[in-house]
C-alpha cells in the first residue's frame, strides 16, 4: 500500500473518530441546554464578532463546531506525527499549529455567521 493511500485512510479514520467522540460527548449531551447556557465556542464568537446568539440555529451551530473541532484536531495530529521527529518540537509546533487553526477556522465561522446575520437583517429591512 502506498504511503499516500495510507495517510488518506488514517486521516479519514482519525477525523471520523474525533467527530463521533465530539458528537457523543458534547452535541448529544447539550440537547438539554437552556437558552441562557451557551457553549464556549459560541461565547467566543459572540464576544469577538458581536454575533447575536439568539439568531443562530443552535443545532446547526453544534454540528458546525463539531466538524471544525474534528478538522483542527485531525490536521494538527497528522502534521505533528508525520512531519516532526523530536518530541519537544512536536509539542511546541503542535501547540502553535493548534492555536493558528483555532483562530483561522473560528474566524471563518464567525465571518460566516456575520454574513448570515447581515443578510437576514437586510432582508428584514426590505
Amino acid at each position: 500500500m502506498s504511503l499516500t493511500l495510507q495517510i488518506i485512510i488514517e486521516i479519514s479514520i482519525v477525523f471520523t473518530l474525533v467527530f463521533l467522540l465530539n458528537y457523543f460527548l458534547f452535541v448529544r449531551k447539550n440537547k438539554k441546554l437552556k437558552k441562557d447556557e451557551m457553549p464556549l465556542e459560541l461565547i467566543y464568537l459572540s464576544g469577538i464578532y458581536g454575533i447575536d446568539p439568539k439568531k443562530i440555529n443552535f443545532r446547526r451551530f453544534q454540528y458546525a463546531y463539531s466538524l471544525i473541532n474534528a478538522f483542527i484536531i485531525t490536521t494538527t495530529y497528522m502534521l505533528v506525527i508525520y512531519l516532526i521527529r523530536t518530541m519537544i518540537m512536536k509539542v511546541i509546533i503542535g501547540i502553535v499549529i493548534l492555536i493558528l487553526l483555532i483562530i483561522i477556522c473560528y474566524g471563518l465561522l464567525g465571518r460566516y455567521y456575520l454574513y448570515k446575520e447581515e443578510k437576514s437583517s437586510a432582508k428584514n429591512k426590505k
